[in-house]
């Protein structure tokens, strides 16, 4: 029995074949597990049989698996995926940069920082021009509240797996590592494959991307 892998080690592999993207604010354990460089080790050597190896995203927040070999058909898998996060994460990601802008937050996003509903609520309310933005949403539908507007993008955040719930009173959520590896695929495409994104940001949006 004592050759049996840890539970620790178990669900850390799958939640890394799931393509979750394990970081302190979304699996505390699993983080600390591969913080551990024998045992880190031990997650590589067995991801690699299987064609993975694992990663950090570019700041250091969240460990990944990525593809040690793309063939033709992995690379065009890809390409899909990044025009995909291009065309609706970039989206939320911008607008949620705004509005912790506006609401004297800072402007540049990162994992572990905390989002209040309730301060988009208020800085849309005083911000013709945020309360627009809010409004074209893909999450938003014209018939909504501000409140539930703001409400389906939370979902639509948490959904993604973008946000987590903060553990203190109040609704605060923290950006998870899954925000710098967006960031980190729209720099590879930007720089890699020559696609356009959609829109022109200013300068306070590129710090996104």
């Amino acid at each position: 029995m004592s050759d049996l892998p840890s539970p620790v080690y178990t669900e850390t592999l799958k939640r890394l074949l799931l393509s979750e993207v394990i970081c302190p604010w979304t699996a505390g354990e699993h983080w600390r597990f591969l913080e551990v460089e024998s045992q880190r080790r031990q997650v590589e050597n067995w991801v690699a049989d299987l064609g993975y190896e694992l990663a950090l995203t570019s700041g250091g927040a969240g460990y990944h698996l990525v593809h040690r070999r793309v063939d033709e058909a992995g690379r065009e898998d890809a390409k899909a995926l990044f025009r995909d996060i291009m065309l609706t994460l970039r989206e939320h990601l911008e607008v949620i940069a705004l509005l912790m802008d506006v609401s004297n937050a800072d402007a540049t996003l990162a994992p572990g920082q905390s989002f209040r509903p309730n301060q988009v609520v208020a800085a849309a309310e005083e911000n013709p021009n945020i309360r627009e933005q809010v409004s074209k949403l893909t999450s938003s539908k014209p018939d909504r509240t501000l409140r539930q507007q703001v409400d389906s993008l939370v979902k639509a955040l948490r959904d993604e797996g973008l946000i987590v719930p903060a553990r203190q009173e109040g609704e605060v959520y923290l950006f998870t590592a899954r925000l710098e590896l967006i960031q980190d695929m729209i720099v590879f495409i930007q720089e890699n494959e020559g696609l356009p994104l959609t829109g022109k940001p200013d300068d306070g949006q590129k710090d996104l991307l």
